[in-house]
């Protein structure tokens, strides 16, 4: 599901990282968006009217937050984290409602839906003029989960299922989700010499990722089903296992077709290119003193030595090797992949990605900035990475090989 969400910018100012939003003319004085304006409303954004070269703009304050497809952009959800999540969402839908808020304004893409690093409390992006159903706006999010909660464990995909089935039901209504997200358990097979009736609700996983319908655990097993449930039975096995079992298929593939380490990474690297100049110099006369120390005059190339996509810290001579792409340094341990413990540090400070083959670093709306050979990068700023090029994370700096 695609929701198109309107154009944003991020803006920083001194210790602070806004999310800007251009605000649609005639929704001046609508009155959610001066209810949002003058009351903090648990799970909004907090957000303030500014005039920018006589347009009206709503800042969103959005510091010591990332957006959700960061912090999950490398490793997948586990079923406890995206339960408390999803938790947070709901607080968020029943915080709305005693405002009389409509639903269908709160953007809960996961680029713009703003957590914090280490509780993933939730903090919801709040547009008046974007309006669209409740179910919609939570099926963005379900769908995002989907595709990356921890497929390893067959209980967390299943959870996950069902409350994407429940919240794709046009009845559905806010206790049902809540109600799915309490109950984190998912029945299992239960062992039985005769046939049972099956749920679509209730399929588990195996470890081998097939499809398993347990008995029915709402209080209605029966011993006999006739061959058209049998036959409806199978055919929504098969819907799971188009949703399940061909991403781990899918995933299988790619992992018997990556090849060694070594030889990944040296694909990953990029060569610096260089010039022949080799005929351009044939008819040069090479000049000779009569200093034997001087020696001869011979012509140095740039060096085609790749990078080495390695972090060298200044005045330590650290050295960290970056494995994988994208790269996140931070304070907190947990949430990046190089934990930096110096109070400049912003808990997610900036990210290290490769893009047509390049490195990149991006600010991630730190409070005490990322700099590039002293440059200070705007918010979200993506800069490509040079040979030697110097980084500053807060006071900690390192050059990049």
């Amino acid at each position: 599901m695609d929701l198109k969400v309107p154009e944003l910018q991020y803006r920083k100012s001194m210790d602070h990282n806004y999310l800007v939003a251009e605000l649609k003319e005639g929704y001046e004085n609508d009155y959610r968006l001066i209810m949002m304006l003058e009351n903090s409303i648990p799970g909004l954004l907090k957000a303030v009217r500014r005039m920018n070269e006589g347009r009206q703009q709503i800042y969103f304050e959005i510091s010591s937050m990332q957006p959700l497809n960061r912090i999950f952009d490398h490793k997948e959800i586990k079923k406890a984290d995206a339960a408390r999540l999803l938790q947070g969402v709901t607080e968020i839908f029943k915080s709305i409602q005693e405002y009389m808020l409509s639903e269908g304004a709160l953007i809960l893409d996961p680029e713009y839906l703003f957590v914090d690093p280490e509780s993933l409390k939730p903090c919801a992006l709040y547009l008046p003029w974007s309006g669209s159903g409740m179910q919609e706006r939570f099926l963005v999010l379900m769908e995002y989960l989907m595709e990356h909660i921890d497929q390893s464990d067959p209980t967390s995909a299943m959870w996950t299922y069902r409350l994407y089935k429940a919240a794709k039901n046009e009845n559905c209504v806010l206790g049902d989700i809540e109600k799915l997200i309490a109950d984190q358990t998912v029945p299992v097979k239960k062992a039985t010499g005769t046939k049972a009736v099956y749920m679509v609700e209730d399929i588990s996983v195996n470890n081998d990722h097939e499809a398993i319908v347990p008995m029915n655990t709402f209080g209605n097993d029966t011993d006999i089903i006739d061959e058209e449930e049998e036959e409806e039975n199978e055919r929504r096995q098969g819907l799971f296992t188009r949703i399940f079992g061909s991403r781990t298929k899918d995933k299988k593939e790619k992992t018997e077709k990556k090849a060694p380490k070594k030889d990944r990474k040296k694909d990953a690297e990029p060569v610096l290119s260089v010039p022949d100049f080799s005929e351009a110099f044939e008819d040069m006369e090479v000049i000779d003193t009569e200093d034997d120390d001087y020696g001869k005059t011979v012509f140095v190339g740039r060096s085609d030595e790749p990078l080495k996509n390695m972090l060298v810290e200044k005045n330590k001579g650290r050295q960290i090797m970056i494995e994988k792409f994208p790269f996140t340094i931070g304070k907190v341990k947990n949430c990046v992949d190089l934990p930096l413990a110096d109070n400049s540090v912003s808990r997610i400070h900036a990210r290290i990605f490769m893009q047509n083959g390049h490195p990149y670093i991006q600010d991630c709306h730190s409070t005490n900035g990322t700099f590039i050979n002293g440059v200070q990068l705007e918010a979200e700023e993506q800069v490509m990475l040079e040979k030697e090029d110097e980084i500053g994370i807060g006071r900690v700096k390192f050059s990049y090989h």
